[in-house]
Formats: C-alpha cells, sequence, structure tokens
C-alpha cells in the first residue's frame, strides 16, 4: 500500500509540475509552444514601462560581471522588436515578448535595472553641469572673438572700400574689353553654329536619301521576293493543272477500257445467248421432225392394217 501511495504521489508531483511549465508564461516564452501562431498587436507589448525597463536591464547586463547570456539575448530581441514599427507579433517574437513581460513584473532586475538607472542620472548631472561650464567659457570667448573680429572687419571695411573703388574702375574697363571680345566670340560661335548647322543639314539630307535609297531597294527586293513568290505559285499552280488534267485523262483512259469491257461482255453475253437460241431451236426442230415422222409411220400402219 505504502508503494502504490508513494507511485501515486510522485506521479501527481511529476503531473503538477508538467501542468505549471505549460502554464508558466516564462517557460512558455522560452521553449512552449503555446498559442505561437496567433499574432498579437504590438501595442499590447509596447508601453514605455516595458521600454524603460528593457533599456535599463540591458544597460545592468552589460555592465554585470556575470551577467545571464541568455537573458542578454532576450532582452536585446525585445529591445530591438520594441524599436521596430511592427503592427503584430507571433511565434518566436511574441514569446520573446512575453516573456520580457513576465520578468518585469516578477521584478526580475528591477533593482538593478533601479540603482542603473540612478547611476546614469547622476552621471547625466554631473556632465550637463561639465558641457554649462564648458558652454558659458566658449561664450565668453566667442564673444571676445566677436569683438575682435568687429574691429578687424571695420578696418577691413575701410580698405576695401578703397580697394572696391580702385577695383570698379579696373572692372568697368575690364567689362568693355570683356563686352568687345564676347560680342566678337558671339559673333564667331554664331558663325561657327551656322556652319554646323549647315552641315548638320547636309549630313540630314544625305542620310534621308541613304535612308530613301534603302527604303526603295528593300521595296525592289521585297517586290522581287514577291514576283519570284507568284511564278512560284504559278508554276505550282500549273504543275498541280497539268496533274489535274493527267489525273482527269487517266480517269478517262479507264472508264472508256471500263466501256470497252462492259460492251465486249455485252457482246460475248449476246452471242452466248444466240447460241443458247440457236441451239434450243436446233432441239424444238428436231423433235418436231421426229413427231412428225412417227405420225407418219403410224398413219400408214393405221391405212395398211
Amino acid at each position: 500500500m505504502k508503494l502504490i501511495r508513494k507511485r501515486n504521489i510522485n506521479k501527481y508531483l511529476f503531473l503538477l509540475l508538467a501542468l505549471i511549465s505549460l502554464t508558466n508564461p516564462i517557460f512558455a516564452g522560452y521553449g512552449g509552444e503555446g498559442t505561437k501562431n496567433k499574432a498579437e498587436k504590438m501595442s499590447k507589448f509596447k508601453t514605455q514601462e516595458l521600454i524603460d525597463y528593457v533599456n535599463l536591464t540591458i544597460y545592468y547586463l552589460y555592465s554585470a560581471e556575470n551577467k545571464n547570456e541568455r537573458h542578454v539575448i532576450l532582452f536585446k530581441s525585445c529591445q530591438k522588436l520594441l524599436n521596430s514599427n511592427k503592427k503584430t507579433v507571433k511565434g518566436k517574437d511574441k514569446k520573446n515578448l512575453t516573456s520580457c513581460t513576465n520578468l518585469m513584473n516578477m521584478g526580475t532586475y528591477k533593482n538593478e535595472s533601479s540603482n542603473a538607472s540612478s547611476n546614469s542620472t547622476e552621471n547625466n548631472i554631473k556632465t550637463k553641469k561639465e558641457t554649462r561650464r564648458k558652454e558659458e567659457a566658449r561664450k565668453e570667448a566667442e564673444a571676445r572673438r566677436e569683438e575682435e573680429a568687429r574691429r578687424e572687419e571695420k578696418a577691413r571695411k575701410e580698405a576695401e572700400a578703397r580697394r572696391e573703388e580702385e577695383a570698379k574702375r579696373e572692372a568697368e574697363a575690364r567689362r568693355r574689353e570683356e563686352a568687345r571680345r564676347e560680342e566678337k566670340a558671339r559673333k564667331e560661335a554664331e558663325a561657327r553654329r551656322e556652319e554646323e548647322a549647315k552641315r548638320e543639314e547636309e549630313a540630314k539630307r544625305e542620310e534621308e536619301a541613304k535612308r530613301e535609297a534603302e527604303a526603295r531597294r528593300r521595296e525592289e527586293a521585297k517586290a522581287k521576293r514577291e514576283a519570284e513568290a507568284r511564278r512560284r505559285e504559278e508554276a505550282k499552280a500549273k504543275r498541280e493543272a497539268e496533274a489535274r488534267r493527267r489525273e482527269e485523262a487517266k480517269a478517262k483512259r479507264e472508264a472508256e477500257a471500263r466501256r470497252r469491257e462492259e460492251a465486249k461482255a455485252k457482246r460475248e453475253a449476246e452471242a452466248k445467248r444466240r447460241e443458247e437460241t440457236s441451239k434450243s431451236r436446233s432441239n424444238i426442230d428436231y423433235k418436231s421432225r421426229s413427231t412428225i415422222e412417227f405420225s407418219d409411220d403410224g398413219d400408214s400402219g393405221l391405212i395398211d392394217f
């Protein structure tokens, strides 16, 4: 009885463990089949709380000495999915997001990620103060440089005004010279363009003439091929007509031969009928003569008697 009870207890424990492993979302997230093929909306998982938790946990795991590589892979996958533009998830992606959500709800890495967040905030504050000091020093140096630049700019503008006046006169002379050269160059370019247009027009006409000549050659070749095809068709028609005439002549000869055979057969049948008629008449005449002779003898005997 004790052995049976022990076996039943072990059996119930095994069933309980199996049920827990199947219903626990963490285990289902890693290896359970569950409803992995059913798609879920990404908005179900994409919350600010989960995004912050995943980012801080990854920061903590990378800074920890003995990190869980499996959790690193899991949280990196969740971070990639949360940063994507997917609308729905299913299969392995759904399981990974479910596992990250369940770990967050269970409080796993909660304290460590909070400490990492605090350290990160302190570092950010220190960095901001240092940045502010650098920015103030940069602005003071920038103000000094701007004052110096203004003085230099004023002196430069005065010298520039003098140079500009001289440059204007020189530029005016250069413009007149440049205008003269441009007008000359324009005329030359115009003459070149006209010459080029003439050459292009001549080349175009020659090309057009070549195309027309080629088109005529193609038309003539086409006409020759068509005429040759017509000659072949006519020759073929003649051969077919000649063959038909031969066939008709042969058919006529065969019909004439059949008529001769039929006429010959008729003549032979007529001759045979005449011969049979002649024979039958001969037999009738012979019988008639025999009867007559017999009658004559009787009569004579009766008379004699």
